[in-house]
């Protein structure tokens, strides 16, 4: 009886290491097949679904952003469903592939030669500079305007829809997902009277875009800019009276009305000193031109010309300076980095409270501490008498 039991524990003990041992090769084999398998593209873009079209199409754009050689285009790649897996794709391109990619905008094609294209064909092919569509555009965008005006630009010069971009820069989620990237925008931006979340925000200046391109690519490149600004005068930012988004709100009605670089400084001193001692002679508000007409969408020119009209100033809405005390919700208009500076320099030591510009003899901006002399300039430099 003893020597049967023995037998059946050795028969026992082959089967188990037998189990264990396809459990091991069916595990790898498993492994494998999941490794290989991912690395592939995916179905939706071999059937065509992955693309601009309505219907399925034999390309799909695709730009590789400046700088990007590595994962983070894998990524992208990944999150645009083209490829499947950009962690294992990642490994095998720097075991076995060493495809370092080119920055431009690319039309990857759905086949080769009349079959499925592959991932590897996908890397080289996107590695290749001969294969990036040049198209560029260089577009200005004028400090002092709108966001709205800087959307019909994009519309006009590149392939993103005005509409499209302008709805994506009033995307809550969309700005929270830049604001780890970018400290500048705060919680502050998300004032349910906001009208436009990015107003203010994108920095002013000349850019070169792919005419091939997409909103975050057209973002990221307002933003780098701004991000420049900010880290620049990061200190006098943060040991200023004024939060980020109140020194953004505050730069934009400096820029509408002056923008030049040696009145800044007054002009922000005037709102300043408004801002902290609106019981001085009872002014109580800040009286800005532009924020009476900025919530009624109107053009640059159109705000300029009819700002200040009491068809603007008497409306209440929660931009209008003239019927409410304090800043606004957020920016007016996009300000540079003149204006900027002047809030962060702001020069409250005259004590003005008044300002005006000089139509009659076009000196500049005229400014004065009481409303008596304030009246007086008018008369003066406005009305010529």
């Amino acid at each position: 009886m003893k020597k049967k039991k023995k037998k059946n524990s050795k028969k026992t003990l082959i089967i188990a290491i037998v189990a264990i041992l396809f459990t091991i090769i069916a595990l790898i084999g498993g492994s494998v097949w999941y490794t290989l398998s991912s690395l592939n593209p995916t179905k939706a873009f071999l059937n065509g679904e992955v693309c601009d079209g309505d219907a399925p199409c034999e390309i799909t754009p695709f730009i590789v952003d400046e700088g990007a050689y590595g994962k983070s285009t894998l990524v992208k790649l990944e999150e645009q469903g083209i490829l499947k897996n950009a962690n294992i794709t990642y490994y095998w391109n720097r075991i076995f592939g060493g495809f370092s990619f080119y920055a431009g905008y690319f039309e990857i094609p759905h086949t080769v030669d009349g079959e499925p294209i592959t991932m590897e064909q996908i890397l080289a092919y996107i590695s290749n500079p001969d294969n990036a569509v040049q198209d560029t555009v260089m577009i200005r965008f004028d400090e002092g305007d709108f966001i709205r005006s800087y959307a019909d630009l994009i519309g006009r010069y590149t392939t993103v829809k005005s509409e499209d971009i302008l709805a994506y820069w009033n995307n809550e989620e969309v700005v929270r997902g830049y604001m780890s990237e970018y400290p500048f925008l705060t919680e502050e931006i998300f004032n349910p009277d906001t009208k436009y979340l990015l107003e203010g925000y994108l920095f002013p200046d000349a850019y070169e875009f792919f005419q091939y391109t997409n909103e975050d690519e057209i973002t990221r490149k307002f933003l780098d800019r701004t991000l420049d600004i900010y880290n620049k005068y990061i200190d006098q930012f943060n040991s200023s009276k004024l939060s980020v988004h109140e020194i953004f709100t505050l730069a934009s009605m400096v820029q509408w009305e002056s923008g030049d670089a040696e009145e800044n400084a007054l002009i922000a001193g005037v709102f300043m000193n408004r801002l902290e001692n609106p019981d001085y002679e009872d002014i109580q508000i800040l009286g800005s031109t532009v924020t009476a007409c900025y919530a009624f969408d109107l053009t640059k020119d159109e705000c300029a010309a009819h700002g200040d009209e009491t068809q603007y100033t008497w409306q209440d809405n929660p931009y209008n300076t003239y019927t409410n005390s304090g800043l606004p919700p957020g920016p007016v208009c996009c300000p540079n980095e003149i204006s900027i500076y002047g809030v962060l320099n702001a020069d409250q030591s005259a004590g003005y409270y008044y300002f005006i510009g000089d139509i009659c003899y076009g000196t500049g901006t005229v400014f004065a501490r009481t409303a008596a002399e304030h009246e007086s300039n008018i008369a003066k430099y406005i009305s010529c008498q």
